[in-house]
């Protein structure tokens, strides 16, 4: 017979009374299920009491609540944005504020709080406010120039109950220079280094800037009129520490095409003008009452974007300027010419850092650029010679002077005159580019410093010129030996001189470094004159602004011989 293994089932009590119901069920239970019908309906043989917690084995687990979709958007009170970086602010500036109540149920809005620093927010009915489930409001947040100079605030909507959301606000408040510069005088921009010169007793350099840009001023008269008059005179007395937006005046132009309020483009010129992406330009009407200041977001060929729409319409023949942050470097004097008007000069500094590009001459010789533009001769030009020179004078006898350096180091005045915005502009790309006193280039005299007798042939290294002392003083050293020959035709070579002779009392013969490569007969040179590798001998260069960027401008320069190229 077949063994089958196996087990017996037993029921959950296992012949026992269930120990899974307490003392107080088991006496209301009956003893078997299903009951006797005589049992039916008997009444139990004890009252239910409640045994209630039951604990068994009980434990701490850690653990942390899983959050869903739901919770990231609802419960919750939303705002947007929720920063608002503004940057400088010199006239009234409007944003758009969308608060939502994400909560399933109503919610009432107690306060706005945060706008007591010249911020209005408007748009909606004053608190306290119902904001049923889900509904979306749009304030409209102004930040105006009126207040701290520099602001950070929270502007917050509360809802009580510790509900609400805020709105974090930056700006710096500027206030709009807006009166008009007396054109009858020249705009001064002024761009000035600081260059920190180790020098040898023989006059070796070594020359590092102390800013990293030069810093930028500008020098202007004002005339003020009757109503002008008066709000230039209280805007000196109540706000002549603060930080101004000063238009760049010779950068002006008018416009061609109008704007309109709500719009954010404006069509204008922006080639060699001081427009800056992230800065700021001013429109200005007939009087400095009239203006409005913008933030330029983005610049093309044919005009800015703005990064918010235009408050105000400007016709055509409104006037534009760039725009920079600027602060009055001494409290101007008012000069009273009659009891409705006065007369001011002003000096401002930009504080912004320039960022104009800096480019150097296209030209180079011998690894450094050369400034090939010829000096405007208008005015008389000046050179001289700077030596080292040590006196030992004990006061009795004679002076000892010793040339510590054994040369002279030319000195060259250099004069620009400009038309039209292109040169402006290279010109003050050249000023960033010398940085004050520290970048060095070759300075041609531009003058008629030798005269050439014979033909030079292709692969002549030699020049017969007019006699000039050359090999007794010149004696080949630095800022005379280094030439530029400029042909009629516009042709230019430069060369070094390797050694003189005297070959007759009438003339001398160089030899130069290396041959021109062509045939050059004596009427064929327009001009033969000396180079000189040389620094800007100031860090500071004024600019005059004769007339707007359109017209004509002037500056001078100095320039001083250096050894750069010897080491």
């Amino acid at each position: 017979m077949a063994v089958l293994n196996g087990m017996l089932v037993r029921s959950a009590a296992g012949g026992l009374n269930n120990p899974y119901l307490t003392g107080a069920m088991h006496d209301f239970a009956v003893d078997y299920w299903p009951p006797h019908e005589a049992l039916v309906g008997a009444r139990p043989r004890g009252t239910l009491s409640s045994d209630w917690p039951v604990e068994a084995n009980g434990r701490a687990i850690s653990g942390s609540k899983a959050r869903s979709y739901s919770d990231d958007y609802y419960h919750r009170i939303h705002v947007r944005p929720q920063e608002l970086a503004l940057g400088n602010v010199a006239s009234v500036q409007t944003t758009p504020i969308y608060v939502w109540n994400a909560f399933l149920v109503a919610k009432t809005l107690a306060s706005i709080d945060g706008t007591d620093e010249g911020l209005i927010a408007s748009g909606q009915a004053e608190p306290p406010l119902l904001f049923p489930a889900l509904k979306e409001r749009i304030w409209q947040l102004s930040v105006t120039p009126d207040g701290q100079p520099v602001l950070d605030t929270r502007v917050v909507w509360n809802f009580g109950g510790g509900i609400g959301a805020a709105v974090r606000v930056t700006a710096n408040r500027i206030i709009a220079w807006s009166f008009a510069p007396n054109w009858g005088d020249s705009v001064i921009e002024r761009l000035s280094a600081a260059t920190d010169i180790l020098q040898s007793e023989t006059n070796v350099e070594q020359r590092r800037s102390l800013r990293t840009v030069p810093r930028r001023e500008f020098q202007a008269q004002m005339i003020a009129v009757e109503r002008e008059r008066q709000l230039l005179d209280l805007s000196l007395f109540g706000w002549g520490a603060r930080t101004w937006a000063m238009p760049i005046w010779p950068d002006v132009q008018l416009l061609r095409v109008a704007a309109s309020a709500g719009e954010s483009r404006i069509n204008c010129d922006t080639q060699y003008l001081d427009f800056r992406v992230g800065g700021m330009a001013m429109l200005r009407g007939e009087s400095a009452f009239t203006h409005e200041v913008v933030q330029v977001q983005s610049i093309d060929g044919t005009g800015l974007t703005l990064g918010r729409p235009l408050q105000q319409t400007w016709g055509i023949g409104s006037r534009l300027y760039p725009a920079r942050a600027a602060q009055l470097t001494a409290q101007p004097q008012l000069t009273r010419l009659t009891d409705t008007v006065s007369t001011a000069e002003v000096n401002f500094l930009l504080m912004e850092l320039t960022d104009w590009p800096a480019v150097m001459p296209a030209s180079s010789y011998r690894g450094w650029p050369v400034l090939e533009q010829r000096p405007d001769e208008s005015q008389d030009l000046t050179h001289s010679f700077e030596r080292l020179i040590r006196a030992l004078d004990g006061g009795m006898s004679l002076p000892l002077n010793t040339d510590l350096a054994g040369r002279a180091f030319p000195v060259i005045g250099w004069r620009w005159l400009g038309m039209g915005r292109a040169e402006r502009a290279a010109f003050r790309s050249l000023i960033m580019a010398l940085n004050g006193q520290q970048a060095a280039v070759w300075v041609p005299t531009h003058a008629d410093d030798l005269t050439l007798l014979s033909t030079i042939s292709d692969a002549g290294v030699t020049l017969d010129i007019a006699s000039i002392g050359y090999t007794r003083f010149g004696q080949l050293k630095p800022g005379r030996r280094d030439i530029r020959i400029e042909l009629v035709d516009g042709t230019v070579f430069y060369r070094r001189i390797i050694n003189s002779t005297e070959t007759s009392t009438e003339t001398e013969r160089l030899a130069i470094d290396l041959a021109l490569g062509r045939q050059v007969e004596p009427d064929q040179v327009a001009r033969i004159c000396w180079m000189t590798l040389a620094r800007s001998n100031s860090d500071v260069v004024e600019l005059e602004h004769i007339t707007d960027s359109e017209g004509l401008a002037s500056s001078s320069l100095t320039f001083k011989g250096v050894r750069d190229d010897e080491f």
